[in-house]
């Protein structure tokens, strides 16, 4: 793919469901915008969160809807993606808890895969319900003659609006629970792919703030789920993200922001009062606040702001 083609389009696909009422989405938007040169167009499929705005929203629900089969979901949207007339040849694949957390331009993101799948020990794919559909991937492919490399790794993926069709008509992947779709495409088309090593790291567990700091420093692409992203995690964005982009109607939260900067400039005891009373609901949490003193209620103030955050 040559660079000075057209610029390439963007592609999130979003379910029903979001740990964080969809500012997952928000933030991964802001680290594209941040750090992703030569994007075109965001495409949304699926769902549409109330504040976005200056995307491409194709709506599409969710075909398989037991829970059994969710990269069914996945690959239904995708090629939906595809058959947009607009949608440029190359695409760039992205889960709404990616984050590119430096500058790159979108042709330069390499298909990454983690490791030859054969090579992984067997309790790997009894670890949960995913990986034993990683399994099935696995088998599916040696059966068919083709690699069987690990893309499914949360990382940006670029795919061939052409070719992806194409690809996904290879596997049945509607049948039983079904197939990873980044395994099945980047093993047709990528072979090796590109070994992921340390460009990315999976915060899949709670991190205390300066420990985020230290373990992303030196990490091109960032991913959460619902346990990393905690408070710290989300401070962590609001601090590394911290500017409302063109695909924003409105405003973060103010609630989330103001308690956010409490917590990381010195959290003055007078002041979280002051936005507990505003923000906060709990009348006696409110009465004990202003009636104790600062030593006896401190911890208490932090850990009732820290939850009214979660709300947001």
């Amino acid at each position: 793919m040559n660079k000075t083609d057209n610029k390439t389009d963007v592609v999130y696909v979003l379910g029903k469901g979001s740990a964080w009422n969809n500012n997952e989405l928000r933030f991964s938007i802001r680290s594209l915008v941040k750090n992703l040169e030569g994007i075109r167009r965001i495409y949304i499929v699926g769902e549409k969160p109330k504040w976005i705005k200056n995307v491409i929203h194709i709506p599409c629900p969710d075909h398989f809807s037991n829970g059994q089969n969710n990269d069914g979901n996945i690959i239904k949207k995708v090629l939906r993606a595809c058959q947009v007339q607009g949608l440029s040849k190359d695409f760039l694949f992205i889960n709404d808890d990616h984050f590119i957390l430096k500058p790159i331009n979108i042709l330069d993101i390499p298909p990454y895969q983690k490791g030859d799948l054969k090579t992984f020990p067997q309790e790997y794919f009894e670890a949960n319900y995913w990986r034993g559909r990683l399994w099935r991937t696995m088998n599916i492919l040696k059966k068919k003659g083709y690699p069987t490399f690990h893309y499914d790794c949360h990382t940006p993926i670029l795919f061939n609006k052409k070719k992806f069709p194409e690809v996904i008509s290879l596997f049945d992947y509607e049948k039983n629970t079904g197939y990873t779709m980044k395994s099945l495409y980047g093993n047709v088309v990528y072979g090796a792919g590109i070994h992921l090593g340390k460009n990315k790291k999976t915060i899949f567990r709670n991190y205390v703030y300066d420990d985020l700091v230290k373990i992303l420093k030196n990490h091109s692409f960032a991913s959460v789920n619902d346990t990393g992203l905690n408070v710290d995690f989300k401070i962590w964005l609001h601090i590394n993200f911290p500017n409302q982009s063109v695909y924003e109607s409105e405003p973060f939260s103010s609630t989330f922001t103001e308690i956010i900067n409490w917590l990381n400039s010195g959290r003055d005891y007078h002041k979280g009062c002051e936005l507990y009373l505003k923000y906060g609901k709990n009348i006696n949490i409110k009465r004990f606040i202003v009636t104790r003193t600062q030593r006896s209620a401190q911890k208490k103030l932090e850990t009732h702001l820290i939850k009214l955050i979660h709300t947001q």
